[in-house]
């Protein structure tokens, strides 16, 4: 962690990150501030637990960009949200039929049984 504190995750995606080092391509899209302009609030929803893509990247999109996103953290694990249960479902349908987000603040309590990975 110490050595490459940005590499969270999945061990599995390491081989492919790994494989660009030493390209002598300059990198095309470098890490940047985010900023966005011109657009709805926007609904990130992110598994409290996901086994591929830390948490705490999600919360740093969020920090980013306070004033036109709303994190919604689904409470149980997994990789994909949609699908865990009637919160996460209801809050995603809510959004693209309607605009609509959840209070800032909510989350979604962790299903039962997981259905989705």
């Amino acid at each position: 962690m110490r050595a490459a504190p940005h590499m969270r995750g999945t061990p599995r995606v390491h081989p492919a990150v790994a494989g660009c080092i030493g390209w002598p391509d300059e990198v095309n899209n470098p890490q940047h501030r985010l900023r966005i302009t011109d657009a709805p609030r926007i609904l990130m929803l992110h598994a409290r637990h996901d086994p591929a893509n830390h948490f705490s990247w999600a919360a740093n999109v969020h920090r980013q960009t306070r004033g036109t996103t709303v994190l919604l953290p689904y409470e149980g694990a997994g990789h994909s949200v949609y699908g865990r249960s009637d919160c996460t479902r209801d809050a995603v349908d809510d959004y693209l039929t309607e605009l609509r987000i959840p209070s800032a603040g909510s989350s979604c309590a962790p299903a039962t049984t997981n259905t989705t990975d």
